[in-house]
């Protein structure tokens, strides 16, 4: 996978802009991720720290440790979980959201917690999205997206990256398909913004005409 494109706007009704993106390489293994503080104290520190802490260490981890998929995935585990156990306690009443994408050669595996999520375009069709996010509504893990964004509640956070949680995400095994392009992107696009809205920003490459109360983040990648 390339990265295409990554566009991050600040919410209208936000004082700073907390979610973060990035993406490592090392050897043969990509790694993407993307993060969205929550609105208590820190929040956004903690995903912006989470975020390089994920993408820095692996990038310097050894080619060994990232020689095939299961010992990259290994590595993106612990990295998390070493987030979990040596980050968090710092921002003590914090939380983020996350999603990290790790590809290597035609295999990707989503890990994430909270609601960040992956999709996939197809031409001329609203985002096809993949991800089951961990909110309040959605806490059989069977609605759509456009139903949770819709709901008074989709702000409660069921999972999530947080000193006073444990460290539960989940995930998927998705096999990468040539010629597709894939996204990465927080609840304030995909929940704020309607489906032929998210298509012109990603069109367009911009947020220009269309505002969101929540900060608004995505990432484009292509096979």
């Amino acid at each position: 996978m390339i990265l295409h494109l990554s566009l991050s706007r600040q919410g209208t009704h936000r004082a700073e802009n907390r979610d973060f993106s990035g993406s490592a390489h090392n050897s043969g293994a990509q790694l993407y991720v993307i993060t969205d503080g929550a609105s208590k104290s820190g929040s956004g520190e903690l995903a912006k720290a989470m975020t390089q802490y994920l993408l820095e260490s692996f990038t310097q981890a050894a080619a060994t440790e990232v020689s095939c998929l299961e010992k990259a995935l290994r590595l993106t585990l612990t990295l998390l979980n070493r987030v979990h156990s040596t980050l968090c306690p710092d921002f003590p009443v914090a939380a983020t959201s996350y999603l990290v994408l790790l590809v290597f050669d035609q295999t990707a595996v989503t890990l994430h917690a909270g609601d960040c999520c992956l999709g996939y375009l197809e031409s001329n069709q609203p985002v096809n999205w993949l991800s089951s996010p961990h909110c309040g509504p959605n806490w059989k893990g069977n609605l759509s997206h456009a139903l949770i964004a819709s709901s008074p509640a989709r702000k409660k956070l069921l999972n999530c990256m947080s000193y006073r949680r444990s460290h539960e995400p989940a995930f998927q095994v998705i096999q990468v398909l040539p010629d597709t392009t894939w996204i990465l992107a927080t609840d304030g696009f995909w929940a704020e913004l309607p489906a032929e809205h998210q298509l012109d920003a990603i069109t367009q490459r911009s947020f220009e005409g269309y505002s969101t109360e929540d900060d608004a983040t995505f990432m484009l990648l292509k096979t």
